[in-house]
């Protein structure tokens, strides 16, 4: 039976509102075989109390820890802290203010399971949600890992949250990611070298159950606002090394 274990983690920076929403969804997931981090980003609100308070009282096993916040606007800090932790087979980086249906981590497991010598990473479609309300599903979908890289030469086309990678690709270094260099865009530049490592995420277009939170104080506004066009920067690099690749062949 294909039974592998799947770390959960979760990065928490100020997210008081929507922490204990989020914890409870991964753990009434129907797949068991998982393990929890969710490590505090030197949160300013009350989160880290919050997370110490659902350890103490209602889930004994989820790990807690702090990670100093560096760099601005994404989790990189928090994240690698439970990537060099963690035990399992699989992981999952998941925002602290989403939500998992329940069957969310099996649904993943049994497409992983169909091919686990060729599927690594596995990407799904998000539904938005706003203030209660479902906002509709974005996915995306690409026949191979030649149309992926494509895709990436103008636009990030991978659903941050949802991705589970195998974790062969931790202990291969493919998951590393240039915080310093892209800030909260590191995880495209990833994306970008995954593909230039011969790793192709695989996509579902469709949702698995996975509530991406729209709200003010998400990072992803201030990414916006930064004078830095990160995206422009990592499409112009890797546009630039994958055409001397291809002179070279020639």
């Amino acid at each position: 039976m294909f039974n592998p274990k799947v770390s959960i983690i979760i990065p928490l920076y100020n997210c008081e509102k929507y922490i204990e929403q989020c914890l409870d969804s991964v753990f009434n997931q129907t797949y068991k075989n998982i393990e929890v981090f969710c490590i505090d980003n030197e949160s300013k609100d009350s989160s880290y109390d919050i997370i110490k308070n659902i350890k103490n009282n209602k889930y004994n096993n989820l790990i807690i820890d702090s990670a100093p916040n560096i760099y601005p606007y994404c989790w990189e800090e928090a994240r690698d802290m439970a990537l060099e932790k963690m035990s399992g087979d699989y992981c999952l980086i998941m925002a602290s203010d989403d939500y998992l249906d329940t069957k969310f981590i099996e649904k993943n497991i049994n497409i992983f399971s169909k091919a686990p010598n060729k599927i690594f990473a596995l990407q799904s479609g998000i539904m938005g949600i706003k203030d209660g309300t479902q906002l509709g599903v974005t996915g995306y979908f690409y026949k191979n890992i030649q149309e992926m890289k494509n895709l990436l030469l103008q636009k990030c086309v991978v659903n941050t949250p949802t991705v589970i990678y195998n974790r062969s690709l931790y202990d291969k270094g493919l998951l590393k990611t240039n915080p310093e260099t892209y800030s909260g865009a590191a995880d495209y530049d990833m994306y970008c070298n995954l593909v230039d490592n011969g790793v192709m995420i695989y996509p579902i277009p469709e949702t698995l159950g996975y509530y991406y939170r729209w709200h003010a104080e998400q990072a992803t506004w201030g990414m916006h606002k930064s004078n830095v066009k990160y995206d422009v920067l990592i499409q112009e690099k890797w546009k630039n090394k994958w055409t001397q690749d291809l002179q070279k062949k020639i």
